[in-house]
């Protein structure tokens, strides 16, 4: 297994760890509304690096595998998903707390997970092709 995809593997765990303590504290806390901070920094940052360093080497890959494009695609349109439901969790009243951040947390947290699933299962495997 590559670094890098161990790496990501050790992340994912971190990131829903650190959501599940979320939860266990209650969004609507402090102690919740303290680590859903943290959870931003550290989804932001993983995804960040998944741009730079996973998905260019596999979209390259896709050049010569129409099922790999396609794969590609469909996780294109859950990034988007993602990042709508980061900007009304993380938004612009993040310095707020209450009302309906449970339920978009609840949101996220079901989106983000079948992701993290989904890359598992497929696009690890994928990368791991390239070497």
């Amino acid at each position: 297994m590559s670094k890098l995809i161990e790496k990501f593997k050790k992340e994912h765990s971190l990131i829903i760890e650190n959501i599940n303590r979320v939860k266990k504290h209650g969004i609507n806390t402090v102690n919740g509304f303290k680590e859903l901070l943290s959870v931003k920094d550290d989804i932001t940052a993983h995804m960040k690096e998944e741009d730079e360093e996973f998905y260019p080497k596999l979209r390259k890959a896709a050049k010569f595998s129409q099922r790999l494009k396609e794969l590609l695609d469909a996780f294109d349109k859950d990034k988007d998903k993602i990042k709508r439901y980061s900007v009304a969790l993380f938004g612009k009243h993040i310095t707020t707390y209450g009302g309906e951040r449970a339920l978009e947390l609840e949101k996220f947290i079901s989106i983000l997970e079948r992701r993290i699933l989904r890359e598992k299962t497929f696009l690890f495997a994928e990368f791991e092709k390239l070497k």
